[in-house]
């Protein structure tokens, strides 16, 4: 070949690539120290825990055996043991909104009620005793006696300017004289236009002292009235002073006075005593009937 001609690899230009990428390098994984024998403590295997026995007992009923902890025989179903089966504790109750308007609306209405039941009983007591005030008030002016006045009055008998009628005349100069024997079973009755409530009866013997010690005076007598069933019976003293004898007539008409006893008369000086029964006056206190 002739050497003045190019070579022909010289006629090109060499074409040069890059450097290729390089990959990042990946770190190595490092292998773990190894550990000396000595340093570390020896490992033990661990070994699998042997089982302890369930206590078992006997079934009453069958005979089985059943773990301790069993309530009921897996045999035969009856219960292992007398002790007493716990009992659930109650179910704990929870209160809506709506229960619990309803608990504030009873405690309002029961508040209400007692309030209404409080003021009822000192209302009741406060009318109790102002009608106990008013009953008290009005028995005391029907009890505080008034003087009753009968329209007539008869006698067993009478001596002559000496009748029954002087009795209830408010005539302190005139008296009754009973004509009959010491003046024993003598009576007198007394009537009244209009019903009457008698609560005293006021007897007086006569008021001059010589007159007085020369009469026989009524003892003992017996009181009736047309509207009791009972008998009304005692004894007065021997006094010229008046003397009430209580009575309990709810609306009589008529009342008799029956003369069971007498005090003797006794001589004035040298005048001697009187056989009669002699009375000054008779007065009656109570109410209209």
């Amino acid at each position: 070949m002739d050497q003045d001609k190019p070579d022909f690899d010289d006629l090109f230009e060499p074409f040069e690539l890059g450097e290729a990428p390089t990959e990042p390098e990946t770190p190595r994984r490092q292998p773990p120290p190894r550990q000396d024998p000595t340093d570390s403590q020896e490992i033990v295997a661990p070994t699998a825990a042997t089982p302890s026995p369930v206590p078992t007992v006997a079934c009453p009923s069958c005979g089985a055996q059943n773990p301790d902890y069993n309530r009921h025989c897996e045999q035969c179903g009856a219960r292992l043991g007398q002790d007493p089966l716990p009992v659930a504790p109650a179910p704990t109750l929870r209160s809506s909104p709506g229960g619990r308007a309803l608990g504030v609306l009873v405690a309002v209405v029961l508040f209400v009620a007692l309030a209404v039941l409080i003021f009822n009983v000192f209302r009741s007591d406060d009318a109790t005793a102002e009608s106990s005030t008013t009953t008290s008030s009005s028995t005391t002016i029907a009890v505080a006696a008034v003087e009753l006045f009968p329209s007539s009055v008869e006698a067993s008998s009478f001596l002559t300017g000496h009748e029954p009628e002087h009795l209830i005349d408010d005539d302190p100069d005139t008296d009754w004289n009973d004509e009959g024997a010491r003046g024993v079973d003598a009576w007198l009755r007394f009537t009244f236009a209009e019903p009457v409530r008698i609560t005293e009866i006021e007897l007086q013997n006569l008021f001059d002292d010589d007159r007085f010690k020369k009469n026989y005076k009524i003892q003992g007598y017996l009181i009736t009235t047309n509207d009791l069933t009972i008998e009304i019976s005692g004894r007065l003293t021997n006094t010229n002073d008046a003397q009430r004898v209580p009575i309990a007539s709810l609306g009589t008409t008529e009342l008799v006075i029956e003369v069971k006893s007498t005090y003797p008369a006794e001589p004035a000086g040298d005048r001697p005593p009187f056989n009669e029964l002699a009375l000054q006056a008779v007065r009656f206190f109570g109410s209209q009937g």
